[in-house]
């Protein structure tokens, strides 16, 4: 049954109860306890056997998440797998859910609060560099957070390809495309595709692979900076959840390189998540503060993105909803007299 507070005190504290549901759903990813409840329902003494936990901290970890949905209860001390729970295995969002509660995404929350008086960034207060200089040089870290990427992409490149069509696409340049989670569910999706995968030279050097093992020579990946110049010859530019990591200044300059990449009347597929005209604490509402938190960029609203898209000479010629509070937004290169 879902509680609803009755008093403002009891909202208060329901919210502030927060931290401890998110890392009751995040440890028991990061333990791995869906997949294993995934093969069947297992005692807590069972399961603290086979992930060699503490039964006296898995069993409140495991009623707390049982509460919320993701298992079931059976009988007393016998837990079983909910079709909720489903997503939190591994193949599904459970390495974001695992993600959400480890150290290097929570502990830089503790200091929001210096932030907001003009401090740096809570991420690079927190471990003295920048997000992406952290999980380069920490090798657990990295595979978490590419694990945690990973697997919200591949929920998103679902969306994107029941609602884009690149039938008349020759080739599709990923710009900051990570692992290259999306560009090979695009090339999927469109067998005629050539696709390009373009981040950090030490980024394509991991994901390259994997992807010509796949596609062979449809597929190729080129390592660089994507605010001096990306390479020409792609019709349709893929850019997800990248221009959120950047003030205006630094993402219209992205998106001039992008248009400069692109041969007039070409297609920048962009994926944000669009902040609502009012004030409702919706996902990208908690999004935009993250993005503060690890980053110092922040999440838009669609006139704010449509005014940078035109100012880098794109039009903004669709808009669609991808689900999550996603959205999908095609811009096309205008013309020199456009």
């Amino acid at each position: 049954m879902k509680f609803e507070p009755a008093t403002p005190a009891e909202h208060l504290l329901d919210i502030l109860g927060g931290k401890a549901r998110l890392q009751a759903v995040s440890t028991a990813a990061a333990l791995g306890v869906p997949d294993l409840l995934l093969l069947g329902p297992k005692t807590v003494v069972e399961l603290a056997a086979m992930l060699d936990c503490r039964e006296a901290v898995l069993l409140p970890v495991l009623r707390l998440t049982a509460g919320l949905g993701f298992f079931d209860c059976p009988e007393p001390g016998r837990y079983a797998l909910t079709d909720r729970g489903r997503v939190l295995c591994r193949d599904r969002l459970g390495a974001l859910a695992a993600f959400a509660g480890a150290p290097e995404q929570w502990d830089p929350w503790s200091r929001l609060r210096v932030a907001a008086r003009g401090g740096q960034v809570p991420f690079v207060q927190t471990f003295g560099r920048s997000l992406y200089e952290f999980v380069a040089g920490d090798a657990a870290a990295g595979a978490r957070y590419d694990a945690a990427i990973d697997a919200y992409t591949r929920h998103e490149a679902e969306a994107l390809c029941e609602v884009a069509d690149l039938t008349d696409a020759h080739a599709v340049l990923d710009v900051g495309g990570g692992q290259g989670t999306l560009l090979r569910a695009v090339l999927r999706r469109w067998p005629e595709l050539r696709g390009v995968l373009f981040d950090l030279p030490s980024v394509v050097a991991r994901a390259l692979p994997s992807l010509r093992a796949e596609f062979g020579d449809r597929v190729h990946g080129e390592g660089g900076d994507f605010f001096a110049a990306l390479p020409r010859g792609a019709d349709v530019l893929l850019l997800k959840h990248v221009l959120h990591n950047w003030d205006d200044e630094r993402a219209l300059a992205l998106l001039r390189c992008c248009a400069a990449a692109l041969p007039t009347g070409g297609r920048l597929l962009l994926i944000e998540t669009l902040l609502a005209p009012d004030q409702r604490p919706d996902g990208a509402a908690m999004l935009d503060l993250e993005m503060a938190v690890l980053l110092g960029g922040r999440e838009r609203r669609k006139p704010e993105l449509r005014r940078l898209l035109a100012e880098a000479g794109f039009e903004l010629a669709a808009t669609n909803a991808l689900g999550g509070g996603a959205w999908l937004l095609v811009g096309r290169v205008r013309g020199a007299g456009g």
